[in-house]
């Protein structure tokens, strides 16, 4: 007769993680670090939040390497202006009027934004 497998095996052992699972619990997802940022910029376009975050993460894995810490991923643009356009829809931050030429001439104007009432209170959402 064939034993069962066991649901048990590892039960009793805890991993040594010293950072939290996935990105969604880090303090560096893209919403919190969004937030962060426009609480000490005021206005800001997509690309400079991004570029933003992106040289915290490039910071962090540096220190992060040198301990041997496995480096953390950041998202890529095309993902984080996703964020963003959810956070115009959950009314968490609104255009503002000022707008500046983009870098090339292909591209849109840079659109600004700042925090609403409810993005500056809103915890979860973020």
């Amino acid at each position: 007769m064939k034993s069962s497998p066991s649901n048990d095996k590892g039960r009793g052992e805890t991993p040594n993680i010293t950072t939290s699972w996935g990105r969604g619990a880090s303090e560096y997802r893209p919403g919190l670090f969004t937030k962060q940022y426009f609480v000490e910029h005021g206005e800001a376009c997509c690309a400079d939040v991004y570029y933003a975050l992106s040289q915290e993460i490039e910071r962090l894995n540096k220190e992060r390497i040198e301990i041997d810490e496995k480096p953390l991923r950041r998202p890529n643009y095309s993902s984080f202006a996703r964020y963003f356009h959810w956070f115009v829809l959950l009314n968490l931050i609104e255009h503002v009027d000022r707008r500046e030429p983009a870098i090339y001439d292909f591209l849109k104007p840079r659109q600004f934004y700042r925090l609403t009432a409810k993005g500056e209170a809103e915890e979860k959402a973020w």
